[in-house]
């Protein structure tokens, strides 16, 4: 018991006390939110079902949970237009972007770092037309996804352009769509692009859906239990582990 006048020595200073020379402990640093991830949509030839899979994919991943934005690199303004439609007391909030590959650096510029998880990426046809942009956003990104049909010409188109990612070193993936489940086509469009670089685990079917609820800015994850759904919260969930999110 300490004598009357006295004041009871803390913990911490009795431990110094028998430790001569002991440092005290360092405070805990405090950290802000992460930064963003970026996945990027990209393949030389139009058609190939970028702006589709990056809007499904962005809108899973609203759902998930995440903090998202997408950003359109097309001058078309598919993936824009689309947004524009969107009605955001019905569905995932997903916060837009517009830029041109002619400035990428300030495209990219808008986005606050720590205001979203995921930012996803839709870009042009014919990104080698702008070779130093398309590296800029390139070094940006976190993943690239490379959508393709079977067909022989998307095939011919998308693997230089894996060829180019993987030596570049930015991690990629292709991404099979508009597919007929069960054919002979996407049999051996699996085995030709898989000698190439590495496949989402999951090929988003050819179905009517996937553009009518185009028409009110939905996605066919917004919609939920239809045909092609899972299969886009399939190559979500690989996009999330690919991220460690």
């Amino acid at each position: 018991m300490p004598m009357q006048g006295e004041s009871m020595a803390s913990p911490t200073a009795v431990a110094a006390k028998k430790r001569p020379g002991s440092r005290p402990p360092k405070p805990v640093k405090k950290t802000g939110p992460a930064a963003a991830r970026w996945v990027v949509y990209s393949a030389p030839k139009g058609g190939t079902g970028k702006t589709t899979s990056c809007k499904n994919t962005a809108v899973a991943a609203a759902r998930d949970g995440m903090r998202v934005a997408t950003l359109d690199f097309d001058p078309q303004r598919t993936l824009g237009q689309w947004h524009e439609l969107r009605r955001p007391h019905d569905v995932a909030r997903i916060d837009h972007f517009e830029g041109s590959l002619e400035d990428a650096g300030a495209a990219l510029a808008q986005i606050a770092p720590d205001a979203y998880d995921v930012v996803f990426v839709d870009t042009p046809p014919s990104v080698e037309l702008f070779p130093e942009a398309t590296k800029i956003l390139l070094r940006r990104a976190d993943l690239v996804l490379v959508p393709t049909g079977v067909g022989r010409f998307d095939k011919m188109s998308v693997i230089p352009w894996m060829e180019f990612l993987r030596d570049y070193g930015r991690p990629a993936a292709f991404l099979l769509n508009r597919v007929k489940r069960r054919s002979v086509s996407l049999r051996e469009a699996k085995l030709e692009l898989g000698r190439i670089g590495r496949l989402v685990p999951h090929e988003v079917p050819d179905i009517e859906d996937m553009h009518r609820v185009d028409d009110i800015g939905c996605s066919i994850v917004d919609v939920g239990a239809v045909n092609g759904a899972d299969e886009c919260l399939g190559a979500w969930y690989f996009v999330r582990h690919e991220l460690g999110l």
